[in-house]
């Protein structure tokens, strides 16, 4: 009896992950990228996608974002939940594709940069 309970207790704690899961890709070449760095917002929890581009994750707890960096990339934070009304949430779907952009894509975007007397008057 008390294997069962203790196994009980030791399912409920498994099932209180979260797990973030999906594949990791150059969006012009279509192939997969390896050792991408995804973290949380607060950094306290970083994992690497493998030769595949195929990453997991495993949280205590639902968070709002992840992020995705790699050298030669654009970072990339991609949003795990939806807040919709002011006050419902809807968890987003996982277990997809993830395309990063690289610095000399076609589809990068040029950083602007405000001339310096823009606020002055």
């Amino acid at each position: 009896m008390k294997k069962i309970i203790y196994l009980l207790i030791l399912t409920l704690f498994y099932s209180c992950t979260v797990k973030y899961y999906g594949y990791v890709y150059d969006i012009d070449k279509k192939t997969p990228i390896c050792n991408v760095r995804i973290k949380t917002i607060d950094s306290l929890n970083i994992t690497y996608s493998n030769e595949n581009g195929c990453f997991e994750i495993k949280l205590k707890e639902k968070v709002k974002e992840l992020v995705f960096e790699k050298e030669n990339y654009q970072a990339h934070n991609l949003r795990t939940l939806s807040i919709q009304s002011g006050e419902f949430m809807k968890e987003l779907p996982f277990g997809d594709t993830i395309y990063l952009i690289s610095k000399n894509s076609k589809y990068s975007r040029p950083k602007t940069t405000l001339p310096n007397n823009v606020y002055k008057k």
